[in-house]
Order: structure tokens, then C-alpha cells, then sequence
């Protein structure tokens, strides 16, 4: 994010510093998301066998995917079509866990964990299980990846624009049951 120059073990508490931003390594929709304290706490307060750096992390990736709509200087939204650009989640396990370098046991545990609600918190993240595609019938159908979104209001609306998003990238009218096989990414 940052460049310092100078060697900061031998500076005194009068020293100034200058620090060179490294704006490439710094373009916020594609790098940084926010999380919000009760997000926070929710992890944080977690009491299951899932360490909470794994929990904050795989958080922090989906929450990163999902991104926001683009917004004016006035707060308000950008207008275009936001079925173009659901605000959702879908990407494999596996590529998840490649890129986390988790175990995919550990991704699934911590999905489980992150779309459960229970008696004292809601869930931070609303699942929909997608299904399956068979391009060719000579070989078994492939589950796609499932849709996560944010817990808030409007969430039903952002899934289905991603269910739509999604039949447009495979190229298909509908998504079959899932046949419990690997599931595949989106290329």
C-alpha cells in the first residue's frame, strides 16, 4: 500500500516520514471491502471450533467479491441496470480454498458458519444453492458454484439477478438439481 524511504528502526519520535502511496496496490473496489462492527463481532464472538481468522478471512474474501454498486458523490447510486451487476457471491470451494490456502473442510466449515443464524445473531451471508449443468451428455453434470449475499434488505432480488447473471455466462435456460458431483467455476 505504502512506501517509507527511510529506515524506520533508527527514526526519533520528532522525525517526520514520508510515505509514497502506491495507488495501484490501493483501487478499493477491487481490493478492499468494509466490514461493519456487528459484522465484526459476530466473527469475533464466535464460539465453534472455527478459528476466527479463517472465519474473519473468508469473510472479508466473499464480502470482497461482492462488492457494491457504484455511487455518486452524493451518496446515491449510480443509475444503470443492477441486474447487470448483482451484488453477490458465486465462485467453487476448491478455487476458494486455493486461493485462501485453506483446506476446502475449512472454507465449507466456515460458509456453514457464516449463513447460520442462531437464537442470539443473525447470519451474515444468505445462501442459494444453484444446482447443476450437463454441456454434454456423455459426461456426468457439474454442480455450479452457489450464490452468498449479504444478510440484508433486498437480498431475495440480488439473488435472483445473480441466478439470471449466471444462466447468461453458462449459456443455459435452467439449472438442473444438484447432483452432489464437483462443482465448477466460471470461466
Amino acid at each position: 500500500m505504502i512506501e517509507v524511504q527511510q529506515d524506520l528502526d533508527s527514526l526519533g519520535y520528532d522525525t517526520g516520514i514520508e510515505i509514497k502511496i502506491i495507488s495501484e496496490n490501493f483501487d478499493y473496489p477491487r481490493h478492499f471491502c468494509k466490514l461493519t462492527s456487528s459484522q465484526f463481532d459476530v466473527i469475533m464472538l464466535n464460539d465453534s471450533s472455527i478459528n476466527r481468522e479463517c472465519l474473519l478471512m473468508a469473510f472479508l474474501y466473499i464480502n470482497s467479491y461482492i462488492g457494491t454498486r457504484p455511487k455518486n458523490e452524493d451518496g446515491s447510486e449510480v443509475m444503470f441496470n443492477p441486474e447487470t451487476k448483482p451484488e453477490a457471491y458465486w465462485r467453487s470451494i476448491e478455487s476458494m480454498a486455493r486461493e485462501l490456502s485453506m483446506s476446502k473442510d475449512t472454507i465449507s466449515q466456515c460458509i456453514d458458519y457464516l449463513t447460520t443464524h442462531t437464537n442470539n445473531r443473525d447470519a451474515l451471508l444468505v445462501k442459494r444453492e444453484v444446482g447443476s449443468i450437463q454441456p454434454d451428455k456423455s459426461k456426468p453434470p457439474k454442480n455450479v458454484p452457489n450464490i452468498y449475499v449479504l444478510n440484508k434488505e433486498g437480498y431475495q432480488q440480488e439473488i435472483e439477478w445473480a441466478l439470471c447473471k449466471m444462466l447468461e455466462i453458462y449459456g443455459v435456460e435452467s439449472f438442473d438439481e444438484s447432483k452432489g458431483g464437483k462443482r465448477t467455476d466460471i470461466k
